[in-house]
C-alpha cells in the first residue's frame, strides 16, 4: 500500500538520525519496522552503518518502547514528523481515511441511515468534510477520501440520483450507470451539469460559502471514460504539441480564404458591439455595431422581429444553462440564490 511505503520511508529517516547521533538500538528498531512495512526497501547500507555503532543498553530499552508505540498505532502518537520535528497528521487521521476508503456504501461513508433526511445528510457532510479535507488532514490517501465523501454527498443530496442509487445499492454499479448515461447524453448533444468534471472542492466551496477555507488551492483530476480523458499539460505527446504549434496558421488561412460575416448583434457589450438596443418583447438588452441598425432593420419590420426573436432565444438559452447550475448547487446549500432561474420565471419559462 502507498501509505505503508510512506511510513517505511519515515522510519528510515528516523533510523538515519539515530545513526548520526550514535544510537544503535533506536536505529535497528526503526530499520526493522521499515522492512516490515515495505519488504522491497533496501536497508543494507543502514545495517552496515549500525554495526559500527556501540549503543548503550539504556538507550536501546527506551527506543524499544518508542518503536512499539509506532507498531501499535497509538492514537496520540504523531506519525508524520519531518527533520524539523513538525507534526502533520495523527493515527486518528489515518484511521478515518482508511474507514472511508474501505466503505462501499454512500450512506455508510457519511455515517447516516438510509431513511435519513436531506438535512441529516448535509450535517454529516459538514462534519466529515472538515475532518478529511486534504488541506487539514495530511494522512496518505486523504485526497481520495475527500473525493469519496464529496461523491457520496453529491449523490444523496439530489433526490433523483439518490433514488437511482437506492435502486442499485452499490457504489460501483451506480457510478458505472452514471458514466454510461453521461456518454449517451453527449452523443445526443445534450448538456447537463453532471457532465462537467467532478470537482470536490467546488462542492465544498458552495456548501460553506467561501473559497479559501484553509487558505490554499487544490487541483483535482477526475476519473472519466478513456475517450474523454483530458491530456495532462506535460504529457500531451508530440502530436498534440505539433497541432498546438500549427493551429494559429490554420486559423489564419481559414480567415483569409473563407467568407466571413460577423453577427448582427451581441448579448454582451464589447469593442465591436457598443450600441445598446432593447427588444420590444420582454425588454432584453442587446448590442449592435452601427447607428444604421435601425435603418437596416426598422422597428416593426419582419427582419427586425426575426432578429429580436433570435436575441430572446439566445438569452433564454444562456439563462437555462446557468439556472441548471444554480439548481444543482441549491442541493448543496439551500441558502444560495438563483438569479438566473428568477429571470427565466420573469420570461414565463418554468
Amino acid at each position: 500500500m502507498e501509505g505503508n511505503k510512506d511510513e517505511a520511508l519515515r522510519c528510515v529517516r528516523i533510523a538515519e538520525e539515530a545513526i548520526a547521533s550514535g544510537n544503535k538500538g533506536r536505529a535497528l528498531k526503526f530499520i526493522k519496522i521499515a522492512q516490515r512495512l515495505n519488504q522491497n526497501l533496501q536497508v543494507d547500507a543502514l545495517l552496515v552503518k549500525c554495526e559500527a555503532i556501540n549503543s548503550g543498553s539504556s538507550a536501546s530499552s527506551v527506543d524499544e518502547k518508542g518503536a512499539s508505540e509506532i507498531r501499535k498505532g497509538a492514537g496520540v502518537e504523531k506519525l508524520d514528523r519531518g527533520l524539523n520535528g513538525e507534526v502533520s497528521y495523527t493515527e486518528e487521521h489515518i484511521q478515518l481515511v482508511r474507514k472511508i476508503k474501505r466503505n462501499k456504501d454512500y450512506y455508510a461513508i457519511l455515517g447516516v441511515e438510509k431513511t435519513c433526511s436531506g438535512e441529516d445528510i448535509r450535517k454529516a457532510y459538514r462534519k466529515l468534510s472538515l475532518k478529511v479535507h486534504p488541506d487539514k488532514n495530511k494522512a496518505p490517501g486523504s485526497e481520495e477520501a475527500f473525493k469519496i465523501v464529496s461523491k457520496a454527498f453529491k449523490c444523496l443530496s439530489d433526490g433523483d440520483s439518490r433514488r437511482q442509487y437506492d435502486q442499485t445499492g452499490l457504489v460501483d454499479e451506480f457510478e458505472y450507470n452514471q458514466q454510461h448515461n453521461n456518454m449517451r447524453r453527449r452523443r445526443r448533444g445534450g448538456n447537463d451539469f453532471f457532465d462537467d468534471d467532478f470537482d470536490p472542492d467546488e462542492i465544498f466551496r458552495a456548501f460553506f460559502g467561501q473559497s479559501d477555507m484553509f487558505r490554499t488551492g487544490r487541483v483535482y483530476r477526475t476519473s472519466r471514460p478513456a475517450g474523454h480523458q483530458r491530456e495532462e499539460s506535460q504529457g500531451g505527446g508530440p502530436n498534440i504539441m505539433l497541432l498546438v504549434q500549427i493551429l494559429p496558421f490554420l486559423v489564419i488561412l481559414l480567415l483569409a480564404y473563407l467568407p466571413f460575416s460577423e453577427p448582427v448583434y451581441s448579448l454582451q457589450k464589447n469593442y465591436n458591439y457598443q450600441i445598446p438596443k432593447t427588444t420590444e418583447k420582454y425588454g432584453v438588452e442587446f448590442f449592435v455595431k452601427s447607428q444604421a441598425f435601425d435603418e437596416s432593420y426598422p422597428v416593426g419590420s419582419v427582419a427586425r422581429d426575426n432578429i429580436e426573436n433570435s436575441v430572446i432565444k439566445d438569452y433564454k438559452n444562456v439563462l437555462v444553462h446557468y439556472c441548471r447550475v444554480e439548481l444543482q448547487r441549491r442541493h448543496w446549500s439551500k441558502n444560495l440564490p438563483t438569479p438566473h432561474c428568477d429571470k427565466l420565471n420573469n420570461l414565463g419559462v418554468a
